[in-house]
């Protein structure tokens, strides 16, 4: 999967932290799927890909 636009990091990939443009997606994506039955295993999964992804 290729980003639209690159993110720049300030950190390295092996810290596996989040910064603060990917924190605020999750956390829109959290509010709009809540009520999804799966949403936390899928909003896991994503913070383990943008983790990973330089």
């Amino acid at each position: 999967m290729v980003h639209l636009k690159p993110i720049s990091r300030t950190t390295t990939v092996q810290t596996g932290t989040t910064d603060a443009v990917e924190s605020v997606i999750l956390l829109l994506m959290a509010i709009i799927f809540k009520d999804w039955d799966n949403f936390a295993q899928v909003a896991q999964n994503l913070q383990k890909y943008f983790a990973k992804t330089p």
